[in-house]
């Protein structure tokens, strides 16, 4: 069994929540943008960004997979919405922005429909851990500790912890 250690309150996500929403609304202006969050991790972000937005923006849901294989990584797309991304504003959102293989991938996938621009937000972004050369044009947090995130949508596969409204550290007891 593991102990937590809130590392951002509730209050805290939803007040840089607020201050992401308003810089991605003043850069995009008012050109049309879909918000394409990748399962699971991302829905919270999602749904919480898009309330938070001043103004309206769509939105789909993707879940991408990465596997180990005899010469590294291998991804996939595994389900889609009717995502239709042709001449629209792109902002895909990541959970936790890692390595940039799986979001290296979708922009890859997705920059076959021609997007007018197609850009990542992250909700944590750990530049350290990038293998790729992409980086996150907005994130909420950068700073994270090392360790495993729990809450806020996050957590292990069984859910456990994911329904908390902070993000916390999950610490052996």
């Amino acid at each position: 069994m593991s102990s937590l250690r809130v590392v951002y309150s509730a209050d805290r996500i939803h007040e840089r929540l607020k201050e992401v929403a308003s810089t991605i609304a003043n850069d995009y202006g008012d050109r049309e943008l879909i918000l394409v969050g990748i399962l699971k991790g991302a829905a919270f972000f999602l749904a919480d960004l898009a309330r938070l937005m001043p103004r309206p923006v769509d939105y789909e849901f993707v879940n991408v997979t990465t596997a180990q294989g005899d010469h590294g990584e291998i991804v996939s797309l595994t389900y889609a919405t009717q995502v239709d991304v042709k001449d629209r504003n792109v902002l895909i959102l990541k959970d936790v922005f890692h390595t940039g293989i799986t979001e290296n991938y979708l922009i890859t996938h997705l920059s076959q429909q021609k997007p007018a621009s197609l850009e990542v937000a992250a909700l944590v972004d750990k530049q350290q851990l990038r293998s790729v050369n992409l980086n996150a044009r907005y994130s909420v947090f950068d700073d994270a500790p090392e360790g495993f995130l729990v809450g806020y949508g996050l957590g292990p596969s069984q859910g456990e912890h994911t329904n908390r409204p902070d993000l916390c550290i999950a610490e052996d007891a």
